[in-house]
């Protein structure tokens, strides 16, 4: 006897029909315009912003803070799922994209540069977020699961290709220009940016015609009427939702470090000394000043975070009730195994998202303070042999995967992606010469991109579980961007400040015991034996 099926399921797009779709029209162009946001974001904005002065912490803290949004993919995905056309939400990122890098290149000019950028960049977060998740839609809807195999190797060596022309030849350039006394680092920086926002916004030119209307990406059917905007409404408490939980997790980790400093004495046997784990005297929230100290002001953002919180759920349940949006979300959650799946997505890239985020800065930084003291040229140069690492390890990964299937893969993979973060550790004592730290960076990010592939390709099969593919992607990788990008900047800057006037020692073995806890979730994770990968490369 058939399952009935909701009645609100007819809101979903049928799968791919009709004329079929060449993904070598789309998939090459979209994720290499896919990276450029996020590793302005994400990366190249910790180097610009090194190079006007910035201290290492505030940019740890606020770049992993306006990192965000690519998180919160989890709770976007139904709004993109349920309303227009993936191409259509394609086309209007990357046109607001554009916009967005063009004003972070010339805002760099004026004063409280920092400041003004960050809200910049972090509203462009948001956009690319929203448009990564219709590309990933449209991926997936667009493409057999067999095809979807067959490009993954394409898609992850174009996505790294565009995070070669950000953090290899636009530092690179960059570093030209500051060696040469030619610009100042603002108007290096602005040159530098400026180049790459015509670039982005040629290719948002291309995809108007690169990009074909698939015949499985039409509008969902409405349910009800203004349906589309009551999508829009949920998703906005959604993501108010996911904010005050956030910074209310996060004061909890907060003074949860600080009680075990307290209790402890300051020091634990394993881990040594603890003062990165103080609270620092602020007495600001969101810059009102508190009066109430460190921690009485991190225990005043755990009350009011808690009360907004309790108020979204309420408020989030009451519109989310009897929805398709809701059942996009739930579902995913229901699905078995989902502890694992929720443990392993969190966890697996932990210790690469540390070591990434961090490393430019450790390369740049002087020698006194621990680092390595290299300039902008030199550490283009070094970023340039990691991207290729990370290809090459891509497209190794993926025939890994094809040839011994997932199961048997993953394990070797994994330890594979994470040994050798080794070689930093190794770096912070032996201070090799730049020839050699492009063949450690390589070496990295090599290991990666190996263990990548099958990180990419899981989440991808487990997307594919239930009827809200772009929902269920979206609600993975945005739990995977949670782990890049929030708690990996957060983490950063709590060991960074945690070891003194030379960290990068006791930071890169702290890295090596983050690693464990994602290698074990995959003796949890449960495997679909009918959903075995295929040919991972093109």
């Amino acid at each position: 006897m058939t399952e009935k099926m909701p009645q609100h399921a007819v809101t979903q797009a049928p799968e791919p029909y009709g004329r079929s779709i060449s993904p070598w029209l789309f998939v090459p162009l979209l994720y290499f315009m896919q990276a450029i946001p996020v590793t302005i974001v994400q990366d190249v904005s910790t180097i610009f912003y090194k190079d006007l002065g910035i201290a290492n912490v505030p940019i740890l803290q606020w770049t992993g803070l306006i990192s965000l949004p690519w998180s919160l993919q989890l709770l976007l995905g139904p709004l993109v799922d349920l309303n227009g056309t993936k191409r259509r939400w394609i086309l209007g990122g990357e046109a607001l994209i554009t916009v967005g890098l063009i004003a972070t290149a010339l805002l760099l000019q004026m004063p409280h540069a920092f400041e003004i950028t960050l809200v910049i960049l972090a509203a462009t977060a948001v956009t690319s977020a929203l448009c990564n998740i219709a590309t990933d839609g449209y991926y997936i809807i667009s493409m057999s699961k067999d095809e979807q195999a067959k490009f993954v190797g394409v898609q992850t060596t174009c996505y790294r290709l565009g995070r070669l022309f950000c953090t290899g030849i636009l530092v690179l350039i960059a570093g030209l220009f500051l060696r040469g006394k030619v610009f100042s680092p603002a108007l290096a920086w602005t040159v530098v940016l400026l180049a790459c926002s015509v670039i982005y916004g040629l290719g948002y030119l291309l995809s108007r015609s690169a990009v074909p209307h698939s015949a499985a990406d039409h509008p969902a059917v409405e349910s009800e009427a203004n349906e589309t905007s009551k999508n829009i409404a949920r998703s906005v408490v959604l993501v108010g939702l996911g904010m005050s939980g956030y910074f209310l997790l996060n004061s909890i980790v907060r003074l949860a470090c600080q009680g075990l400093y307290t209790v402890s004495g300051g020091s634990l046997p394993v881990i040594g000394d603890l003062k990165g784990w103080i609270l620092p005297d602020d007495n600001t929230i969101a810059g009102f000043s508190t009066n109430l100290g460190g921690v009485g002001t991190e225990v005043a953002q755990l009350v009011v975070c808690a009360g907004i919180t309790l108020f979204g759920i309420v408020l989030a349940k009451k519109l989310l009730a009897k929805t398709a949006m809701s059942e996009a979300l739930t579902s995913f959650v229901a699905q078995p195994g989902f502890v694992a799946i929720f443990g392993f997505i969190l966890f697996y890239r932990l210790g690469e998202a540390i070591v990434s985020r961090s490393s430019a800065l450790f390369l740049k930084d002087t020698i006194a303070n621990g680092g390595l003291g290299v300039d902008d040229a030199q550490l283009g140069l070094i970023k340039i042999a990691g991207v290729f690492g990370i290809v090459c390890g891509g497209l190794l990964g993926g025939a890994v995967v094809s040839k011994f299937g997932l199961r048997k893969a993953f394990l070797p993979i994994a330890i594979l992606m994470h040994v050798p973060n080794l070689v930093y550790l190794w770096a912070s004592y032996a201070h090799p010469p730049v020839w050699m730290l492009m063949g450690v960076d390589f070496t990295e990010q090599f290991g990666y991109g190996f263990g990548f592939a099958g990180y990419l390709l899981y989440i991808m099969y487990v997307a594919q579980r239930g009827q809200f593919k772009t929902s269920h992607y979206a609600i993975g990788t945005g739990l995977g961007a949670l782990c890049v990008g929030p708690i990996a900047g957060a983490l950063s800057a709590k060991l960074l400040n945690n070891f003194g006037a030379q960290p990068y020692h006791g930071f890169f073995t702290s890295v090596i015991f983050l690693t464990i806890p994602g290698v074990l979730m995959l003796f949890f994770i449960p495997f679909d034996e009918d959903r075995k990968p295929r040919a991972a490369t093109a």
